[in-house]
């Protein structure tokens, strides 16, 4: 696969493939991609397992070398808004012509028609889009809306783009015939609005709603204080709710005819709310985990990670695979979230660490027949670049 994108949603998707073992060549400007500068966090998020080879699409060289990369790949993957890639000389057409079953997915931010085709954006504006930020205030609640904290639209739009990447393998595999396919991020976005629809008569579905402190969206669905931190309650089953009562040893709200049936407590929701409040304030977290597990009641508690550090240094996730651990030449050993899925008999690694700028520039070139003397001609002119010992970027 040959990866043009940058930032989150163009990049994310190729590393899930880099994951389960393809071999994805990121295509990075010379002077690097927009997030190596100061978004090392997400950078490194979305471009471990592939190898990285830096040209300037702006040279006639560079987009002669993007076109010969294309000719020896399956897959052409960015995120660049409509017709930029036409303008630089990779647009569908162009890769199709040098490699005529070539399977070509662009994600846009609105999609490639109507009239914000040509606009392009970032993840907030499709949260905001999408009504996800009004939702998440709530702001029917009197709250302002609320932005979630990472690309939620960027991963929802990445995730089903190599997804139709793959079934589009699977057909040229059976026809021969490639096409190109397209995703967004509002649709992304809108993933997360799924439970919505609209009658015949347009009336909008019946959905829960957020309380206006954010904790949940029924009194049994919920998050609660309690003596030393928080819990997340989701006792969703008429059974649950008799043994929460039984846990919290307020064996009397089970015949309270408040309280009778599912319906009778979300009527009384506030009510309810508040009398679970106060009894969850009794105890642990810990301890009402376990009392509530043990009675088959789901609930969790809701930890600080340190940033992650509490999960990534888990060595039984690592062991699970849900955590991976690589060298980096920069970083040194490093820990991230591991496998998106696990094979029973072909399981994914991550062994390859998050590429430097150009690092294997040389190398790729080298594979496509230039010479060494050809390929230092290429970066003394610009065409190409490596690290050296003025490698500008943290990562």
């Amino acid at each position: 696969m040959v990866d043009f994108g940058q930032y989150l949603a163009g990049p994310y998707g190729p590393m899930l493939l880099a994951d389960l073992g393809a071999d994805v060549i990121k295509v990075e400007p010379t002077r690097g991609d927009g997030m190596r500068g100061g978004f090392i966090g997400p950078f490194m998020g979305c471009q471990r397992g592939k190898r990285d080879v830096a040209l300037d699409l702006k040279h006639p060289d560079g987009v002669r070398l993007a076109l010969e990369l294309v000719a020896t790949a399956d897959m052409v993957h960015h995120n660049m808004t409509l017709g930029t890639a036409d303008r630089l000389g990779i647009g569908y057409e162009h890769c199709k012509a040098v490699r005529p079953d070539i399977l070509y997915c662009n994600t846009y931010m609105y999609g490639p028609v109507g009239p914000l085709a040509h606009f392009g954006g970032v993840d907030p504006l499709a949260q905001a889009a999408a009504g996800l930020e009004w939702e998440e205030g709530p702001v029917a609640e009197g709250n302002p809306p609320l932005w979630y904290r990472y690309g939620h639209g960027d991963v929802a739009a990445a995730i089903p783009s190599v997804t139709a990447l793959l079934i589009a393998l699977y057909h040229r595999n059976r026809t021969g015939e490639g096409q190109s396919m397209w995703a967004s991020l509002l649709h992304g976005a809108m993933l997360y609005t799924a439970d919505s629809w609209l009658a015949a008569d347009g009336t909008p579905s019946p959905r829960p709603t957020l309380d206006r402190e954010q904790l949940g969206l029924d009194a049994l669905y919920r998050l609660y204080e309690t003596e030393d931190g928080w819990l997340q309650l989701a006792a969703v089953r008429d059974d649950h709710w008799v043994a929460l009562c039984r846990v919290l040893r307020r064996d009397e709200l089970v015949n309270d005819p408040r309280f009778a049936t599912a319906a009778d407590r979300k009527a009384h929701r506030a009510e309810l709310t508040a009398l679970l409040a106060d009894a969850f304030m009794a105890d642990l977290a810990t301890n009402w985990r376990r009392g509530l597990r043990s009675a088959g009641v789901p609930a969790e508690i809701s930890v600080d990670t340190w940033d992650g550090e509490t999960i990534l240094f888990d060595d039984e996730l690592l062991r699970a695979g849900v955590v991976a651990e690589y060298e980096h030449p920069l970083l040194g050993r490093v820990r991230q979230f591991g496998n998106l899925v696990t094979f029973s008999d072909t399981p994914g690694h991550q062994e390859r660490a998050t590429p430097m700028c150009g690092e294997h520039t040389r190398e790729i070139l080298g594979a496509l027949g230039y010479a060494d003397a050809a390929i230092d001609d290429l970066r003394a002119r610009g065409v190409v670049t490596w690290p050296g010992d003025d490698y500008p970027f943290g990562v």
